[in-house]
């Protein structure tokens, strides 16, 4: 008998019958799809990539002038300034809005005709963007979220056809001030100083504030620089007032009539910030308070410099240079106090009984003093002689003004035989590093961990590992002499760095 036929065009008909099916469906439903992610905008930009944070060149009307530093350099042999490369009254606050900080919504992966944002904090709408064409050059929004938690519900339609997603985001801004002298304003790195180091003079230096002598190559800058690059999810906005030649009353709490100020750095902050709160304060002051280039030009001038008479105030205010060393030294724990009682707290007492809104901190928010590097040493980790100072001067120097853990007494081995001389003041690195106690601070102690601890020494006489420059008046740069070259700045940035990563919520 014979089996029956099989139903050959079955499968024929089912292939139709599903052709015809998908051919039902909208083509728009299967090109739909919400797909995207986020970023904070930076606020330290370096869009040239030349290891420098961009300016603008001037203060604009409204806005950037520009976003795109020139690639070409503005002068004759000397790597003059570029014309976008240079911050505003020492900040980047141009990119500063009145309240929160800039994100980025990517919706760039998404396919479909139109896209929207609506972004959740705590539990409450905060914004909605409105719907927006979606192509290569119009897929990102820029949006200003406050720090914390954050759902962002994407919607792509096209047609009747939609689709969404949810993705969670904790935006973080940081705000990082720097305050200080000039080893924190870049005295010796100005924008162009590799064409000093390559071509020697005739020398123009080109700082972003002349009269400060503030460079974005300063030690601060490069921190905040490195923060920025080092996560597409946080951004830094810098604000760098620091000016050389600062002390505690004239600098810090009042104003530096010898460099062409007219405020004090508490208020030149709090001018950019208004009640905006810092995240961390870098500061570095204390070295023109006992006296560094009056020691210097002792030193220079006299043999045994630390029981001789200083040329120059402030030390010549005293019988010897040890004397007003210390004499100083042990005015810096009010200092300090009286900086701290300026941050943080809504009044400020200035230089002359003014007063002032201090700057605000964000909770948890620290102040970062920042020791000084130890510029005593050879290579070796020997004892420098440099010019006419011999390895005795630097022996004091370092002992009895950088160790932060000084003795009692010095025994100074002076022309005559050894010289007890008392430390009942302690030294400048000390009394940075007690703030941690006594104001709740918390000291920067890389940059002497870094130059001062260790078997290898970074002083003016080290060579290629020397952190500062010696003597340049010959040179054609005369202010950078004994202040941090490129590899003493860069070398202090990355001890900072690691300071506001280890105290700043959210960058550890």
């Amino acid at each position: 008998m014979n089996a029956p036929r099989r139903p050959i065009l079955a499968a024929g008909v089912v292939l139709v019958l599903a052709a015809v099916a998908l051919a039902n469906i909208p083509a728009q439903a299967a090109a739909v799809r919400a797909k995207g992610t986020w970023s904070m905008v930076p606020l330290t930009r370096d869009t040239d990539h030349d290891g420098m944070i961009d300016g603008d060149g001037g203060v604009p009307r409204s806005g950037a002038a520009s976003t795109q530093p020139s690639p070409v350099y503005v002068g004759a042999g000397n790597h003059i300034a570029q014309p976008h490369e240079r911050l505003i009254n020492g900040s980047t606050s141009w990119y500063l809005p009145a309240s929160g900080f800039p994100v980025e919504l990517n919706a760039c992966a998404s396919t479909g005709a139109q896209y929207r944002w609506t972004v959740t904090q705590g539990g409450a709408q905060v914004t909605q963007t409105p719907w927006r064409a979606l192509g290569k050059k119009t897929c990102r929004t820029e949006v200003t979220l406050a720090n914390g938690p954050a759902t962002l519900h994407l919607e792509v339609r096209k047609g009747s056809a939609s689709a969404d997603t949810d993705i969670s985001a904790s935006p973080r801004g940081i705000v990082m001030v720097a305050m200080g002298d000039s080893y924190s304003s870049g005295e010796g790195v100005p924008r162009n100083v590799q064409a000093w180091l390559t071509d020697g003079p005739p020398f123009q230096p080109y700082w972003d504030d002349d009269a400060c002598h503030r460079s974005t190559l300063g030690a601060p800058a490069q921190a905040a620089l490195a923060l920025e690059k080092s996560s597409p999810r946080t951004s830094v906005l810098l604000v760098d007032v620091a000016c050389a030649g600062a002390t505690v009353d004239a600098g810090i709490l009042g104003p530096q009539v010898t460099e062409k100020q007219t405020t004090s750095q508490v208020e030149q902050v709090r001018a950019i910030l208004g009640d905006r709160p810092a995240d961390a304060v870098v500061l570095q002051v204390g070295g023109n308070d006992v006296g560094f280039g009056s020691l210097l030009g002792a030193c220079l001038l006299n043999t045994d410099c630390p029981l001789a008479r200083a040329p120059f105030p402030p030390l010549s205010a005293f019988r010897t240079v040890q004397d007003g060393v210390q004499a100083l030294t042990g005015r810096l724990p009010a200092d300090y106090t009286r900086i701290a009682a300026c941050i943080g707290t809504a009044t400020c007492a200035l230089t002359g009984g003014r007063t002032t809104p201090g700057i605000a901190l964000a909770p948890g928010a620290k102040v970062l003093p920042v020791m000084y590097p130890d510029i005593t040493r050879a290579a070796n980790g020997a004892s420098c002689t440099y010019l006419t100072l011999t390895s005795g001067d630097f022996a004091w120097a370092r002992d009895t003004i950088l160790l932060p853990t000084p003795g009692a007494t010095y025994a100074y081995a002076s022309s005559r035989g050894p010289v007890p001389l008392s430390l009942a003041q302690g030294t400048l690195n000390q009394r940075i590093a007690q703030t941690g106690a006594t104001v709740g601070w918390a000291p920067v102690t890389g940059t002497w961990d870094a130059s001062g601890a260790g078997s290898v020494g970074h002083g003016v006489c080290a060579g290629a590992q020397a952190w500062v420059f010696g003597v340049t008046a010959l040179s054609g740069f005369a202010s950078a002499s004994f202040h941090p070259n490129p590899v003493g700045a860069a070398a202090m940035g990355k001890a900072i760095t690691a300071a506001v990563r280890a105290t700043v919520p959210g960058l550890s």
